[in-house]
Order: structure tokens, then C-alpha cells, then sequence
């Protein structure tokens, strides 16, 4: 008789506080049991690892899904590209121009349950005074607490975000400072000044990559985020800096976090991995906040190696074809999620001694933690769902990007790749293909409480 539906055996078991030599058992999408393999029971299903890694499935806090193709497509595409990587729960970044987010948060949550192979929550983003008025209800109706404010973009820039003032940070930060769990994400980037060195450098012909980064610097991150802080110091309410892309950026979170402030650091993989110098890079590169130089990209591995940085998202965004045509008015954004994880493993694990259990921590255990899905995700431990990922450390593969949006590591050979995927007990990805009954299978996290 079975007593599971799932075992993993065999398999060097990495959580965010440690690992064990052994593996998991599941039932109904849940975990059941972890230890050793001779304490485990039959399965319906039993899979042996082969002595690989098993870790929590990868969350990724950061991506724009619907942005330039159908939302109901890219919620098929980008998440099936998403279960290929290890990623098992996707947190969307959505704007709604229309005074009102409830009528527009049920259509995303109903099509996105139709058609997303994994699970997936939002984060909506304030693009109107209305909308700050509205977060009570937001909370109350869809059960988002996580809202995002835009500093960087210009009131005519190519994919329409509307620039937050301020005060409407501010205003913000004092409904949402007063709600257990609520947090402001900020894009942070000094817009007027980044505005005025646009100008001045646009008026030099330059099409170089590097302009783009030249015409917003480092400072300009560095002022906002220092602004932010003070923000959210003044109104105790939670601050998570995303797609920090400075090297001060966890320097000042820490000593931010010493005096008491609740306030976290993403970055991501292109940050790490990739600079604006790059001689293989061309505008087709240009994302926001842009790549940096090797400097600032130091600074964020020493915050990953020294715990000064949270969290990792991918800012995964599938634009269409960049025309490559014209620097000051291309698409910023570029997509990673099949590649985070190896990238991560590649860089950050086998190049620089990045511990795996510190790699859990900050693609599984933190953003779980931080935006309110512990203790259901985010860890292998019995109650948690039964989201995993099976990585052979050794293995060596060289990207190819086939799907859509701008990829910037096309043919770079990575040691370490996932090569199973469960979530909530089922596998979606195996011998290198999604399910396709995965599909309409994931389910919205973002509900009333």
C-alpha cells in the first residue's frame, strides 16, 4: 500500500538553515515526511536522486508578465520558461491605470489561473492618487499587500509606468505602515536628475550602452534609496528596494536595519553577472535601473556573500523584438527565468563559494518570509507545500534562448542546472520539457485572508 504520492530518495536535501543526506515524501500536494531514505514510505511515484541537490523550489518576487504580449499568453509561456528554471511561485509586478484595482485584480487572477503552470501572487503598483486612497480595500478584497512605487521613468517613457511623487510615497507608507505584513517596494532613481544628464548626454549622439547607464549613475540610486529610508523610518512602515543595482544599496539597508528600520535588498542576476562595458552588449541591453560597471557589481556580490542583500528577483520581462534602432527610446528589460538559478550556481556557488543553503535563503526562504507566503512555501519541511527543484551541480549546458523577450547570455556555458521541478507534489518539468497538464494547474496566492 502507498502512503504517498511522491518520494524523492537519495538526494542531499538543502534547506535555508542547513542539509541532510536523505529525502522528502508527499501527499496531496504537501509534505509529509523529510529524513533519512529508510524512514520514508512508498510512493505512487518514487524518484531517485542520484545523491543531487534538492531544494525549495525557487520564488521569484520580481517579473512583468502581459506588459507587451497577451497576459493569458505570457502566463503559459513565461511560467512554462519559469518551471524549467526552478521556479515553482512567481510574484508579478502589475500596473491598472483605472481608478479602481479590484475589477482588474479578478480578470488577472481568473486568467492566470486558466493558464499558469505554477503558482503565482501580485504586487500591484500605485499609478494614481486614487489607488493610494483605495489600499484598505485592496487589502481587504484581494489580499495584496505589497505595492510599488516608480521613481526613474519619465512622464513620456516607451512602456507607459506613471512616476510616483514623494508624497505619494509618503501617503503610502502611513496606510501601509499601520497593516501586519503590508510593505512599499521602490524603484529607486532620482528621475529629474537622471532627466537632465539624459538631455545633456542624448545631445552627443552617443548609442553606446554605457550612455544610457552614464545618464542615470550610481548616485542617482543611491540619493533615492537613502530617501526612501528616511521615509520609511519617519512612517515605520516596511521598505523593500528592488533591483538594486549599487553597491551602497545593502551598505545603507544594513546600517538602516541597525537602527531598527524594516527595510530589505533585491537584486538580480544581470546585476551580478553583467556590466554596462560589456563589449558583447549593445542597447538592446538597456534595462531599468541600467547594468552598472564592475565597481558597483562587487559591491552587490560582497551583499550577497556577507547577508547584507535579501532576496534575488529576475525582472523578467518579455517585450517584443527590440528594434536595436535607438537608444533613448528602446524597451528596458530583459528575461532570465530559465537561467537565474544556473547563473547563480555558475557565479555564485562553484566561482566564488557561495554556500547552497545561503542560495535558499535568498531565492526561497526570504522572499517567502518577506512577502507572506512562510510558512506555505519557501522551505522542505513537513506542511509546507511541495514546491522543489532537483539541480545536478555538474552539469554543464550553454544557453539558448528560443522564446520570447531579449536574453543576454545566449551561448555563455553554466555549470549547475535544474532538472526536475515539483509544484505542490506534481512535476512540471522533466527531461527538459514542461508537463503540458501543468498548465490552468497554478494557483493565485494572492487571496483575502
Amino acid at each position: 500500500m502507498n502512503n504517498a504520492d511522491l518520494v524523492i530518495r537519495n538526494a542531499r536535501v538543502v534547506r535555508h538553515d542547513g542539509e541532510f543526506h536523505g529525502g522528502v515524501a508527499v501527499k496531496d500536494g504537501k509534505i509529509i515526511m523529510t529524513g533519512a531514505d529508510s524512514a520514508l514510505p512508498k510512493a505512487h511515484r518514487e524518484i531517485d536522486a542520484g545523491g543531487r541537490v534538492l531544494m525549495p523550489g525557487v520564488i521569484d518576487p520580481h517579473c512583468h508578465l502581459g506588459v507587451k504580449f497577451p497576459y493569458a499568453e505570457d502566463m503559459r509561456t513565461e511560467l512554462a520558461a519559469a518551471a524549467s528554471g526552478g521556479i515553482t511561485t512567481a510574484l508579478l509586478y502589475i500596473r491598472n491605470l483605472k481608478p479602481s484595482y479590484i475589477p482588474f485584480y479578478e480578470e488577472r487572477k481568473a486568467v492566470g489561473e486558466e493558464n499558469a503552470p505554477i503558482d503565482f501572487g501580485f504586487h500591484f503598483g500605485i499609478q494614481r492618487e486614487e489607488h493610494i486612497a483605495e489600499i484598505p480595500e485592496i487589502i481587504a478584497k484581494t489580499g495584496v499587500r505589497s505595492f510599488k512605487c516608480y521613481f526613474g521613468y519619465e512622464p513620456d517613457n516607451p512602456i507607459g509606468i506613471v512616476p510616483a511623487t514623494d508624497g505619494w510615497v509618503y501617503a503610502a507608507m502611513r496606510i501601509l505602515a499601520k497593516v501586519p505584513g503590508a510593505l512599499i517596494n521602490v524603484h529607486c532613481e532620482n528621475t529629474q536628475i537622471a532627466s537632465w544628464l539624459k538631455n545633456e548626454i542624448k545631445a552627443t549622439g552617443r548609442q553606446d550602452l554605457g550612455a544610457y547607464t552614464e545618464s542615470r549613475p550610481a548616485f542617482c540610486e543611491v540619493e533615492t534609496i537613502r530617501r526612501m529610508i528616511f521615509l520609511a523610518e519617519r512612517t515605520g512602515c516596511s521598505l523593500h528596494l528592488v533591483h538594486t543595482s549599487v553597491g551602497m544599496g545593502p551598505v545603507l539597508a544594513a546600517e538602516a536595519q541597525a537602527r531598527g528600520v524594516s527595510v530589505t535588498v533585491e537584486t538580480c542576476q544581470h546585476y551580478l553577472t553583467r556590466t554596462c562595458y560589456d563589449k558583447d552588449l549593445d542597447m538592446r541591453a538597456k534595462i531599468s535601473p541600467p547594468l552598472r560597471d564592475q565597481e558597483e557589481q562587487d559591491g552587490l556580490w560582497r551583499g550577497i556573500m556577507n547577508g547584507s542583500v535579501y532576496s534575488l528577483g529576475t525582472d523578467h520581462v518579455p517585450f517584443l523584438p527590440k528594434k536595436g534602432e535607438d537608444l533613448w527610446t528602446e524597451f528596458p528589460g530583459v528575461v532570465s527565468f530559465p537561467w537565474e538559478l544556473s547563473l547563480m550556481l555558475h557565479f555564485g556557488v562553484h566561482q566564488r563559494g557561495l554556500s547552497l543553503s545561503r542560495l535558499v535563503q535568498l531565492n526561497s526562504a526570504h522572499p517567502a518570509q518577506r512577502f507572506g507566503l512562510w510558512p506555505r512555501k519557501g522551505n522542505i519541511e513537513v506542511g509546507f507545500d511541495a514546491d522543489m527543484v532537483l539541480v545536478d551541480l555538474d552539469e554543464e549546458r550553454t544557453v539558448r534562448h528560443t522564446g520570447k523577450g531579449t536574453c543576454i547570455y545566449e551561448g555563455w556555458k553554466l555549470k549547475g542546472w535544474p532538472v526536475l521541478t515539483t509544484s505542490r507534489g506534481a512535476v512540471v518539468y522533466e527531461n527538459g520539457a514542461v508537463d503540458e497538464s501543468a498548465y490552468g494547474r497554478g494557483r493565485c496566492l494572492s487571496v483575502p485572508a
